[in-house]
């Protein structure tokens, strides 16, 4: 069974391409637009990981993975945030505090990225 991801992001030019990459990798991606929708889609489809932007209308990343690591069901999703607007390297130490498993700057490199999902799934 394929790795299921979530990816969270407003921007849908920036989607389509992520999808499309994740899929041609081998993965099952479902979509969300807004933190809010995200929060229902991690309820419908159980992802195994959750790829989400970090500045979004509605609900910012942080408050998304913060809620997210309160619910018993949703807690031990690894979340990995990305952004274009924070520095490079590590995960920042905000990330970690609102409990992301790891922070990808944009724009990432494809493989890179498929490296850590694969980590994190251990899949």
């Amino acid at each position: 069974m394929a790795t299921k991801i979530l990816l969270v992001d407003d921007e849908k030019d920036i989607v389509e391409v992520t999808k499309a990459r994740l899929i041609s990798k081998g993965f099952d991606v479902v979509c969300a637009y807004d933190g809010l929708n995200a929060l229902d889609k991690v309820k419908e489809s159980r992802p195994d990981l959750i790829l989400m932007d970090l500045f979004m209308p509605v609900m910012h990343g942080y408050e998304i993975c913060k809620k997210l690591k309160q619910d018993p069901e949703a807690k031990a999703i690894p979340v990995i945030l990305f952004s274009a607007g924070l520095c490079k390297g590590p995960c920042p130490k905000e990330a970690k505090d609102a409990g992301a498993s790891d922070f990808v700057p944009k724009p990432f490199d494809a493989e890179e990225l498929v490296d850590k999902i694969k980590f994190y799934t251990k899949k």
